[in-house]
């Protein structure tokens, strides 16, 4: 039986044993997309090494995700892996019984939480560790915003009607200005809570991390707005595809159903581009040309200007975490910095000019505003926009 056939066989099991009639659906045509999703293809290229002869152990360190990443590398490049032990997919399917917040999402997040059931095990993670350490970064989170951040009031600060807002926008878009003033959101930031978690791996952003610390997102996403806390989903989520899993902007089954009440709040990038400049922006190989050596002649205007934003980010944030990357000052665990990879940077960027449409959607127009008070006000009139 091939890994797909393999793989299906396991889908079609959750979705029998957890009566998931809509799980059950999607797998029985080989043309849907689920096929195609990194969370499945990981899954696939994780049995695929358990299944195969030899040690297993060894067999995992070439199990790859869709963008050809070694799933659970810390460095790749130094031979560096976190594989403890052999997953068990038996035992992974009887423990979604005890993530079942995942079934009322949607199909997408109970193959996200089995994937990251067999992470955890090959890794020796205990998710509910994690989720522990999740939520008592959420509450001290709560407690210092109360303390220190004006917007907040402690006599509101839950609703029988919470938010989910999801900011749409690459690095530097406003994000961070327009969160502060929003008061009363909790921060369910997948950055604060990876450094959180895997500080002691660098962060290494690899695969198995990512799965993981968007495992705790979601369910410390859930978990806030069931207690009724509005909840600031903090991520990049620039691609459709990407968000999609709780946006639902693709009308696919494989991401219905989420209960939510939601905001897209998005914020417009400081160039606007073509389709054909966006592709122009595409070609360029930040992964294999440094940004200084990029040869501009014949690049249009536009995405001349997206590079120079690419590196007064990359300088910005380099700055920024000067003192911190030479142990002269600690990270605000509320607010962590990192530098990001100018190609990265880009990938985002590239990315932004995917705008939502609805009713439930927020524009945040692009302003460069000096004035601390004055773009404080600005984003603040966006903010009520968002929380109402």
């Amino acid at each position: 039986m091939s890994t797909n056939q393999e793989t299906r066989k396991i889908f079609g099991q959750i979705a029998e044993k957890y009566n998931l009639p809509a799980l059950a659906e999607i797998i029985k045509s080989d043309e849907h997309i689920i096929w195609k999703k990194d969370i499945t293809i990981c899954i696939a290229n994780i049995l695929k090494a358990a299944t195969a002869e030899g040690d297993t152990k060894e067999l995992l360190k070439d199990a790859k995700n869709m963008y050809n990443g070694p799933i659970f590398a810390i460095n790749a490049a130094e031979k560096k892996y976190l594989i403890k032990a052999e997953p068990d997919f038996a035992k992974a399917m009887q423990d979604l019984a005890k993530f079942d917040f995942c079934f009322k999402l949607s199909p997408y997040h109970v193959i996200n939480t089995y994937l990251a059931i067999l992470i955890a095990q090959i890794t020796e993670q205990d998710p509910n560790v994690l989720l522990k350490k999740g939520e008592e970064h959420m509450e001290a989170f709560i407690a210092a915003s109360l303390k220190e951040n004006k917007n907040w009031n402690k006599s509101t600060l839950t609703s029988a009607d919470p938010k989910l807002i999801i900011p749409i926008g690459a690095a530097g878009c406003g994000k961070s200005t327009f969160y502060h003033e929003l008061g009363n959101v909790v921060n369910a930031s997948c950055d604060n809570i990876r450094y959180m978690l895997f500080n002691e791996f660098g962060p290494c952003f690899a695969p198995w991390e990512s799965t993981l610390a968007w495992f705790v997102v979601n369910r410390m996403t859930d978990l806030y707005l069931g207690r009724g806390y509005s909840v600031f989903y903090n991520g990049v989520n620039t691609d459709l595809e990407y968000r999609s899993p709780i946006t639902m902007e693709n009308p696919d089954p494989l991401y219905a159903g989420i209960p939510y009440r939601m905001k897209l709040v998005y914020f417009e990038p400081t160039v606007n581009l073509t389709s054909m400049e966006v592709n122009e922006l595409r070609s360029i190989n930040l992964w294999g040309t440094t940004l200084d050596k990029v040869d501009r002649k014949g690049l249009s205007a536009n995405v001349c200007k997206i590079l120079d934003l690419i590196q007064t980010n990359t300088e910005r944030t380099m700055e920024r975490t000067k003192a911190i990357r030479e142990g002269k000052a600690e990270q605000d665990p509320f607010d962590i910095l990192y530098p990001v990879p100018p190609a990265i940077v880009k990938m985002f960027m590239e990315q932004s000019f995917s705008k939502p449409e609805g009713p439930n959607v927020v524009v945040v127009p692009r302003k460069e505003i000096a004035d601390a008070t004055e773009r404080a006000a600005f984003y603040r009139k966006y903010a009520e926009m968002a929380a109402n």
